[in-house]
């Protein structure tokens, strides 16, 4: 059992840096204005969102709760 939580504790520890790592990326991506540097900030948003978003999955897949799962978009947190 203690390795069954410890393992869940990790799991939620990488979705959540998934979801920080996405935040930065959107945030980043608002600050730039070269050109060369706004695609690269859509590509790293882009590839920071899909990561998440497979690790929601997984997730579910798993049996976590809803709860257990921030899935706020980076977008409406500026709203």
């Amino acid at each position: 059992m203690r390795e069954d939580s410890r393992e869940r504790a990790e799991f939620l520890a990488i979705l959540t840096q998934a979801r920080s790592e996405w935040l930065q990326a959107q945030n980043y991506f608002e600050l730039v204005s070269d050109p060369d540097l706004v695609d690269y900030a859509i590509y790293q948003m882009e590839a920071a969102k899909l990561k998440y978003m497979y690790l929601i999955k997984q997730a579910r897949k798993l049996g976590f709760e809803n709860k257990w799962i921030i899935q706020e978009e980076p977008s409406k947190r500026f709203n």
